[in-house]
């Protein structure tokens, strides 16, 4: 019987897990450049935790269980309930508080290119700030990460949800439909506008309600907001947001990232715990979303916390990975030199050698299969390491060992003190993917 991996995860070998690493080493360094800290939640959550506010949709998807005492258990969906959970239960932290974090999370929904049913994203969130400074910091250093890893090619929607849910409140849509209202508009992207009618006017809404969302939803840019300020603003929610939104780009452009928001009315976000500000992150050439987030300044309360405003975004790494792998070929494995022994009599040499390398800091591998010198110089050309050290009794008799450029197919006579600026060198002027 052939047994396979659960449906929507993946495997990784390590030619994949390289790219990952060079993503994930990218993101991390631009995250704490921006002063944010790393901190990690348990995969597994009280279902209570997990349902209190995900909404309908994404209740669904969740991965619900009961452990061996009977109590119902769940694999966390995002990581932004965990934090508030965490937030909730630790209202001294120093504020604002700026976290990241780079972990899996796991919904049960349809695969699909991109789309997986277990994943890695890649967070940050800024607590205990209410001005939209937090937000624009959130934003900037997702774009900062997403730039640093080559992506440049980008763009970024903004709304407010206070902005939509003034306008469709004032239609007459009331509190419980209107998070569905949200939650159907959020798959436009995904199911089209035609389904989009289809699911709205399932809520028994009328045509005239879904001709007037359809009518908002396509505004965009300067002109979107022109008209919602001409016809709506004596919404006080609808003020709230419009302000915010103004603050944000005004905020942008002393960042110098002006050029690359977008205010776009469709966007409104899945998740339920979204209170007022949600931006999405996409890629034009791939026509994909990398990032997304927003403000939920009601979350941690929800969690038996005090009232605590706060923000965030998440990067999805599997999108990132997707366009990526395209671009990059990594051919040149962690190991940047094998010692290879002419026989077995210097071995306990070779050992010597080998702990000498890895204590300079070089990536180092030995044989351990007992191989005929000609069938380790094959090994080590499958795996394309760039050096190869041959060791004899001769090399070890004078202290002067044949160091083997496999690349370039050139061969010194080196002192194994000589090695590291050898191989650091070479490292730093190529880089590990091409």
């Amino acid at each position: 019987m052939k047994l396979s991996r659960p449906r929507g995860t993946r495997d990784f070998l390590p030619e994949e897990m390289r790219i990952r690493r060079y993503i994930i080493d990218r993101i991390r360094r631009v995250f704490e450049l921006h002063g944010f800290e790393e901190m990690d939640t348990p995969a597994i959550e009280l279902w209570e935790v997990l349902s209190l506010k995900s909404g309908e949709e994404v209740e669904h998807q969740i991965y619900k269980f009961q452990d061996k005492a009977g109590r119902w258990l769940g694999l966390r969906f995002d990581l932004t309930v965990p934090l508030a959970r965490v937030i909730a239960s630790n209202p001294n932290l120093v504020k604002p508080f700026k976290r990241y974090c780079i972990a899996k999370v796991w919904r049960y929904e349809e695969p699909q290119s991109g789309r997986y049913r277990e994943f890695l994203q890649a967070d940050i969130d800024i607590i205990g700030s209410q001005n939209m400074i937090a937000d624009v910091e959130c934003i900037v250093t997702a774009i900062d990460a997403i730039k640093a890893i080559g992506i440049n090619d980008i763009k970024v929607k903004i709304n407010n949800r206070k902005i939509l849910e003034g306008i469709f409140s004032s239609m007459g849509i009331n509190k419980e439909d209107l998070f569905k209202v949200f939650r159907i508009i959020d798959k436009i992207e995904k199911i089209g506008e035609e389904n989009v009618i289809k699911e709205l006017s399932n809520l028994n809404l009328s045509n005239e309600i879904i001709k007037n969302i359809m009518d908002i939803i396509h505004k965009k840019g300067e002109e979107a907001l022109d008209y919602i300020e001409k016809n709506f603003e004596n919404i006080k929610l609808v003020k709230e947001g419009l302000s915010e939104l103004r603050e944000i780009i005004s905020l942008s452009q002393s960042f110098e990232i002006n050029n690359l928001i977008e205010v776009d009315f469709s966007l409104v976000r899945g998740l339920d715990y979204y209170t007022g500000p949600v931006f999405e992150i996409k890629s034009k050439e791939h026509i994909v979303s990398i990032a997304g987030g927003g403000r939920y300044d009601d979350l941690i309360e929800k969690f038996g916390g005090i009232s605590i405003p706060a923000t965030g975004i998440s990067l999805g790494i599997e999108r990132l990975y997707e366009i990526l792998s395209k671009k990059m070929i990594s051919n040149e494995p962690i190991t940047k030199i094998f010692i290879a022994n002419v026989n077995e009599e210097v071995f306990s040499e070779v050992i010597k050698i080998y702990k000498k390398l890895i204590s300079y800091g070089i990536s180092t591998e030995i044989d351990l299969m007992k191989r005929k010198l000609t069938r380790q110089l094959e090994y080590s050309n499958s795996k394309n390491i760039p050096y190869v050290l041959i060791v004899g009794p001769k090399e070890i008799k004078e202290g002067i060992f044949k160091l083997r450029d496999m690349k370039n197919k050139k061969e010194y006579n080196v002192k194994i003190e000589e090695i590291p600026k050898i191989i650091k060198d070479q490292i730093a002027n190529k880089s590990s993917f091409n």
